[in-house]
């Protein structure tokens, strides 16, 4: 992936080639997030944020959805990945994904499902993990019933449910098909 990272460095800085290049370098870092070399993550991300700060406002060029708001986004599934909740929350706090095109539904929705997950990492409140859910459902329906994640932060919330303290976790998991 490197190799191909530094081909598309030598072309044109177009809004389509950085946004290839963004969109691989932040493939990059959350894959070296995955392989527990999160100092490689950090510096593939910065040097996306480049790319980002260079292509100006977010868009969707190629289907990339890459931008700044993208890179953010990329930076708490890093997080989330290297088992870094706290730090996942911290990023989080600072994301507008507003500022993404609207039909970028998924990527709106898989941050709620990261935010989620990262909340249960830093062994924090459950009901954030529940609200994070019914939020990236109201944002992306299918994600709940679609996504691995989501499904799996489902079960393992079910399984250490009290139901006074995440009265939303029961409907959201019988719409997602995980209860009969």
């Amino acid at each position: 992936m490197l190799n191909s990272i530094e081909r598309l460095s030598n072309a044109v800085a177009e809004p389509e080639i950085l946004s290839a290049r963004g969109s691989l370098t932040l493939l990059a870092a959350v894959m070296a997030a995955g392989q527990g070399r999160p100092k490689d993550a950090g510096q593939f991300l910065t040097q996306a944020g480049k790319l980002a700060t260079a292509l100006g406002p977010d868009r969707n060029c190629l289907w990339t959805g890459f931008g700044p708001t993208n890179v953010v986004i990329h930076a708490v599934s890093a997080a989330v990945i290297a088992g870094q909740g706290a730090q996942a929350i911290d990023i989080g706090m600072r994301l507008d994904t507003s500022r993404l095109p609207a039909v970028l539904v998924g990527r709106r929705a898989q941050v709620h499902v990261d935010l989620a997950a990262a909340a249960m990492l830093s062994g924090g409140d459950r009901s954030v993990s529940v609200l994070h859910l019914l939020e990236a459902e109201r944002v992306g329906v299918e994600v709940v019933y679609a996504n691995v994640q989501a499904r799996a932060l489902l079960l393992n919330l079910l399984a250490k449910e009290r139901r006074a303290a995440t009265p939303g976790l029961r409907p959201l998991a019988e719409r997602a098909g995980l209860l009969a």
